[in-house]
């Protein structure tokens, strides 16, 4: 039986609505992105995007701590990509996320779903009763029951999103979804024919500027999902202590070659220190799922994020895995615009997924 789409199985997600499309927006810690998707699944194309950076300490874990920067930069990157529709697909991350895999037992729709959010209260650290919980059946267990992938975000992280973007910028959140779950739909339609092959266990790994991405993909969604607080950000801060540089020349430090595209050599040096912790960092949290002999093991290894373009950092990753480890190649199932995008081809590659992802989820 063919693996059934998570971009179906989410379609309930946080609310049912009018058929139509609709803006991607992924407000990240280094910047800001937003794009417009159009066709449907087998023949998806990036028509529009645009991407605001920000300034330093922003956005802290999911806490905004500068809302005009937010609400400002949101309408810049709207106005550079030229897209007008002010109806958007959030995505949230962050410490009041979650999603779970569970077992749950045969019965009504009612009785599993009594189950399930019983279930699912006893994992919610940041409080079930101020939470929006939801669930989708992925399909059926060995032993018998059903197979359950729940999602849910405080409702407090979801508010503040929502209310500034409404109050400040004049934009409507149509849905809320997660960007472990954006990624795991970029991954689906990456892997297109082979997805049932990848399904037996994949490893995704999203580096972005505070947080590194965990995703175990297996029987056909995510089983497990983590974010550690550690990412690129690391590295600009150490060039700003080591060099006595602002974030601004610490980020251009970190990512501005010389005329014969080589970094200075301190400043390869502080990345290839900090890539080594981020990777063992990843290592600890994953073990679990790359060791011989693991009933989760898994056998490949797509990474993305604008920080999995740190050299060195590919070839590290494989080497502690122990799998072949791939940049996720989005537009190998996804064509993109020529007419109306000009960022660079590899970089847009990097940065991207998960906003494609967001723009991905139809309005119905």
């Amino acid at each position: 039986m063919a693996v059934q789409s998570l971009k179906d199985q989410f379609d309930e997600l946080f609310g049912k609505l009018n058929p139509g499309s609709i803006v991607g927006l992924d407000i990240g810690a280094h910047s800001i992105k937003v794009c417009e998707v159009s066709g449907s699944p087998g023949k998806f194309k990036l028509e529009k995007f645009g991407i605001f950076t920000l300034s330093e300490a922003v956005l802290i874990e999911d806490e905004i701590q500068k809302p005009s920067e937010i609400s400002e930069g949101v309408l810049l990157a709207l106005q550079q990509a030229n897209i007008k529709s002010k109806m958007v697909c959030l995505g949230l991350f962050g410490p009041n996320t979650m999603t779970k895999r569970l077992n749950t037992p045969e019965g009504t729709k009612e009785e599993i779903e009594d189950h399930v959010l019983w279930e699912a209260e006893q994992y919610i650290t940041f409080g079930a009763d101020d939470s929006q919980i939801d669930f989708f059946i992925v399909g059926e267990n060995e032993g018998g029951g059903k197979d359950a992938l729940v999602a849910a975000a405080k409702n407090d992280v979801i508010d503040s999103f929502c209310d500034l973007l409404k109050d400040e910028a004049k934009i409507t959140v149509k849905l809320v979804d997660l960007n472990v779950i954006a990624l795991s739909n970029v991954f689906e339609e990456v892997a297109g024919d082979d997805l049932e092959e990848y399904s037996q266990g994949t490893l995704l790994l999203d580096f972005g500027a505070q947080s590194t991405k965990i995703v175990v993909y297996k029987r056909g969604g995510p089983i497990f999902t983590k974010e550690i607080p550690i990412g690129g950000g690391l590295i600009t801060e150490e060039i700003q202590r080591q060099m006595g540089v602002s974030y601004e020349e610490a980020e251009d430090l970190k990512t501005t070659p010389d005329d014969n595209g080589n970094l200075p050599e301190e400043i390869l040096n502080i990345i290839n220190y900090q890539v080594d912790q981020q990777i063992a960092e990843v290592r600890k949290n994953i073990n679990f799922y790359v060791t011989q002999g693991s009933a989760e093991r898994v056998s490949y290894c797509f990474v993305t994020g604008g920080s999995s373009l740190l050299p060195g950092l590919i070839d590290k990753l494989s080497v502690v895995a122990g799998i072949p480890v791939e940049r996720l190649d989005v537009f190998s199932a996804i064509k993109v615009n020529d007419q109306k995008i000009n960022q660079d081809i590899d970089q847009l590659a990097a940065i991207s997924p998960i906003v494609i992802g967001l723009a991905m989820r139809k309005l119905g």
